[in-house]
């Protein structure tokens, strides 16, 4: 059985063997395979034309050019192909049938192109529908365009080739397919993928295509049917049929890539928008942070100015109530409220230093500094507080460590106060050592290293990552029992990054800490570096070295082994007993003995007084080391007879002076030491100067004033900056201290104003000199500082201020009005009636003794007494000074009421008669604020007061003359 060209069943067959045998012809054969392959590559370049639309009519659009161009592809193919069929009858083609044989292979082409286009991956499934649909598709254009044909034969089809040209068609539809979406899966695309999926199309297509052709069998006609004949020759019409073909492919080719370029310049102009918005939208950001940022600076201004004010006024305040007579208690609750304003204070300051280096504001200044200064600085800020927790602090500073540095010493300062401030606050019990080394030296840069080690808690490992971020400490609990913001080890941090270091811990958990810290400074050349580094002792003295602690030992040790020395090392009383006593025994005595009284106690003090009452005159001379606690200020160890006592750690430098003068004879002539250090001695600066105090806040007011006449400068005070500048019209002042922010006239303005009246007085011929004007603000950040510097001030004193900042600030600005500082501390050995009468009565001592010794070191005129002279006077211009409080009072003249207790107030604090200076005071602030009501019933005490002063100066006048 086979088929007729419409597909019925024939059963009266001609003979099998008298069909015609055709032939092809090569060329066009492969220009049809060509054909077919071209067509897929430029279906599959629009598909991804496809993939990119962005509508359903441009998708649309692009789908059907697609179709189009594939089915004319695979209809063009199918002609040539048919083209190069030769059969020895004539052949020709239906017009109409043979253009509408094109449309299923469109169809077909359309169903192919939507299933690739398509961006996800399709399932199986669709797959195979899709290369049945295809399939079918080619087959229904082949068959129908077979049946356009009009050959000079009967046309007749074998069944079994039919079937196995449409599983053809269906099959290599099915692995084109799959071949396309292999390649996208594997991220394989562009030109190369795109080729080989064509080739494989093309190939499929043709292979259908000639597959359905061995099933055609062409047989002659019976009863001479006529001849038809092609109106152009078969070449002529593939050639002509092959160009159009390619035509139509490059049109839509070069439209796919026109496509392409455009869909790229899209998606460029929508990315170029899309960053535009982004950068716009940082921009605002950034706008946003930056304003963020500013409101927080003025945020941190306006609590800084209004925190640091009432904190100013107290730690004022204490410093204030410290200086007076207090029992044990008072003291106590004192020393409290004082180291909580401080710590307050400290917090206040790093989260101010921590908010400046966030904002990027922090920089750092290069100024010439000495390293072992500052350690030795570091080291006199904490003895105290490692004599009072009973902790030893080591430090030691490398020789080949320069002399002079240029850097920031401010900021290493405050690294390593950081530093150490924790080590104090972790360790209860041991050491705590700094150590200063070279860690890389290029001659001009030199990168040092520091350590600062201890012996406390230790931290556990887990938590060594977190020490250095800001508000975490290694253990929460450590907040509560040790206090602290933990942003100290993240400013350090920060601090030594800008130096061009790193910092590092190593701890152990109950075993203490370590922290490293590299810095980079340049070098200041020197010509006596070589020499410094090298000095010696001018002849060796054997020397006997008492210490408890091994570190400090090691230390000091090494000192001394530099300079030339031979010390001999004991840690404990016995042991030093035995070497001395087996040195004089040898005959053989130690030239000089250094104590460590801090360590040894109550025995290290017996120890120096064996030593000193059993050496007899050639014996050792006595070193003493002391902590900054109450042993270390009794008259006890001062009675010892020490060549030196020196404050523990003791400085190398002050340690080196102490043996030179020793070496030199200076104990055996009876020279005193010019570096013992007495402590508990600290001594007040004084001025002989004017200073007029411009702040409107009373407690503010009363801590400056109350500071600067310890310091025994005379002050006037104005609540703000108009009557300051009254008072500097009218007056002459040394030094001005101004508060920025006060009412009716602020500081800024006050300053402009005194600036101009100094101007017209210069341009009148007047004064041409500046008066320093410092200001005083609660305000920290550098903003500030340059509005008061804009406004003329000279110089910026942050609150809370105390005693010692405002006395470098004096020496800065008014260097010729200080004169010959004074012990603050009472001096045992003077005369004690007062100073017992005034515990009992439980007021200030009727004569302050140290005054009066300030006055008994001046010699008088021909070898006379200024003291006695002084007293006299004394006695002859004070009555009248009370006199003058009573009368004043008795005319309600206020004015005159304080003025004569002010300048009695002088007189008496410079003799010394403390209580009645004290009164004069109450007498004459009372009558300044409340008016003479209020100091009536006080008269009466202070002509008390005088009496009891005036027999106490006498009594010290004849104990002269004893």
């Amino acid at each position: 059985m086979q088929l007729d060209w419409r597909f019925f069943p024939i059963f009266s067959l001609p003979s099998a063997g008298s069909n015609y045998l055709a032939v092809y012809n090569p060329t066009l054969v492969v220009t049809s395979v060509i054909i077919a392959i071209l067509a897929a590559y430029v279906a599959l370049s629009i598909s991804g034309r496809i993939a990119a639309a962005k509508t359903d009519q441009s998708r649309a659009a692009w789908t059907g050019a697609g179709a189009a161009v594939m089915g004319g592809g695979i209809w063009s193919m199918h002609f040539v192909g048919m083209i190069a069929f030769s059969l020895p009858c004539g052949v020709g083609y239906n017009p109409l049938g043979t253009l509408l044989s094109a449309v299923p292979s469109i169809l077909a082409s359309g169903v192919a192109l939507s299933i690739i286009s398509r961006n996800e991956e399709p399932s199986l499934f669709r797959v195979t529908i899709g290369a049945v649909l295809m399939g079918a598709g080619i087959g229904a254009m082949h068959y129908s365009g077979m049946g356009a044909m009009e050959p000079d034969a009967v046309l007749r089809y074998d069944p079994t080739w039919v079937g196995i040209s449409i599983v053809t068609a269906v099959v290599l539809a099915f692995i084109s397919l799959s071949i396309r979406f292999r390649f996208r899966a594997h991220k394989f695309g562009g030109a190369p993928a795109n080729l080989i999926a064509a080739a494989v199309m093309g190939f499929a297509v043709s292979g259908m295509h000639y597959t359905a052709m061995n099933a055609a069998l062409f047989y002659p006609l019976l009863g001479g049917a006529p001849d038809f004949h092609m109106s152009l020759p078969p070449t002529t019409l593939a050639i002509v049929v092959t160009l159009v073909a390619v035509l139509i492919a490059s049109i839509a080719l070069v439209a796919s890539v026109a496509g392409r370029q455009a869909e790229l310049a899209a998606s460029l102009r929508a990315e170029i928008t899309e960053r535009k918005r982004g950068e716009s939208a940082l921009i605002e950001a950034r706008q946003n942070a930056e304003r963020a940022n500013l409101a927080k600076s003025q945020f941190l201004a306006v609590m800084s100015h209004e925190i640091r004010t009432p904190l100013n006024g107290v730690i004022g305040m204490a410093n204030l109530l410290a200086s007076t007579p207090l029992n044990d208690r008072q003291t106590h609750l004192v020393g409290n409220l004082a180291r909580s304003g401080r710590t307050l204070l400290a917090l206040i300051n790093d989260i101010l230093d921590f908010s400046r280096i966030e904002a990027r504001e922090l920089v750092l200044f290069d100024a010439p500094f000495e390293i072992r200064e500052v350690i030795a600085e570091v080291t006199d800020l904490f003895a105290e507080q490692g004599s009072a927790k009973d902790l030893e602090l080591v430090y030691s500073v490398a020789d080949e460590v320069p002399v002079q540095l240029l850097g920031d010493s401010v900021r290493v300062r405050q690294v390593l106060i950081n530093l150490v401030g924790n080590a104090m606050k972790f360790t209860e019990r041991g050491e705590v050592f700094i150590g200063v080394s070279v860690a890389e030296d290029k001659g001009s840069e030199v990168a040092l290293s520091f350590a600062v080690q201890d012996t406390g808690i230790g931290i556990s490992s887990d938590k060594l990552a977190q020490v250095f971020e800001p508000f975490r400490q290694a253990d929460a609990s450590m907040t509560r029992s040790h206090g602290g913001s933990g942003l100290g080890l993240a400013i350090a941090k920060h601090l030594v990054e800008l130096m061009g270091g790193t910092i590092a811990v190593q701890s152990e958990l109950g075993r203490g800490s370590r922290f490293e810290f590299k810095a980079r400074f340049r070098e200041i050349p020197r010509p006596g570096k070589v020499a410094e580094k090298s000095r010696q002792i001018a002849r060796p003295l054997r020397t006997l070295l008492v210490d408890a602690n091994a570190t400090s030992a090691r230390v000091m040790r090494d000192y001394l082994t530099r300079w030339g020395m031979a010390p001999v090392v004991a840690d404990t009383v016995p042991k030093a007993v035995a070497r001395w006593k087996a040195a004089l025994a040898a005959d053989n005595e130690f030239d000089a003995a250094i104590i460590d009284v801090k360590g040894l106690g109550a025995a290290g003090i017996e120890l120096a007084r064996t030593i000193g009452a059993k050496a007899g005159e050639k014996g050792p001379t006595l070193v003493l080391l002391v902590g900054m606690n109450d042993l270390a200020g009794s008259d006890e160890i001062e009675k010892l007879g020490a060549f030196a006592i020196l404050t523990k750690p003791a400085r190398p430098s002050a340690l080196f002076d102490c043996f030179a003068s020793i070496a030199a004879g200076a104990a055996d002539k009876g020279v005193p030491s010019p570096l013992t250090r007495r402590i508990g001695r600290a001594v007040t600066p004084s001025f002989s100067a004017r200073v007029l105090v411009v702040e409107d806040n009373p407690v503010n007011q009363e801590v400056a004033a109350g500071v600067l006449e310890e310091m025994d400068c005379r002050v006037v005070t104005a609540a703000n900056g108009k009557i300051g500048v009254e008072h500097f019209q009218s007056e002459a002042f040394d030094l001005i201290l101004m508060d920025c922010e006060m009412p009716i006239m602020d500081g800024f303005a006050a300053t402009a104003r005194i600036r101009e009246i100094e101007a017209e007085r210069a341009a009148s011929g007047g004064a041409t000199g500046r008066t320093p004007v410092v200001a005083l603000t609660a305000h920290a950040l550098a903003e500030i500082r340059q509005k008061c510097v804009h406004a003329g001030m000279d110089d910026f004193l942050v609150k809370p201020f105390d005693e010692l900042q405002i006395g470098e600030m004096l020496r800065l600005w008014i260097p010729g009005c200080e004169q010959a500082p004074r012990d603050k501390t009472e001096i045992h050995a003077q005369t004690h009636v007062a100073k017992n009468e005034a515990a009992e009565s439980g007021g200030p001592p009727i004569i302050d003794m140290k005054a009066i010794s300030r006055i008994r070191a001046i010699q008088g005129r021909n070898a006379g007494s200024l003291f006695e002279r002084v007293v006299r006077q004394f006695a002859d211009t004070a009555p009248s000074l009370v006199a003058a409080v009573r009368q004043h009072c008795e005319a309600a003249n206020a004015e005159g009421v304080w003025r004569a207790a002010h300048s009695l107030k002088s007189s008496a604090a410079t003799l010394g008669a403390e209580r009645l200076a004290r009164r004069c005071i109450q007498i004459e602030t009372l009558a300044r604020d409340s008016g003479v009501d209020a100091v009536r019933s006080l008269v009466a005490a202070l002509e008390s007061d005088l009496i009891t002063a005036q027999e106490g100066l006498r009594n010290l006048v004849e104990a002269e003359h004893v």
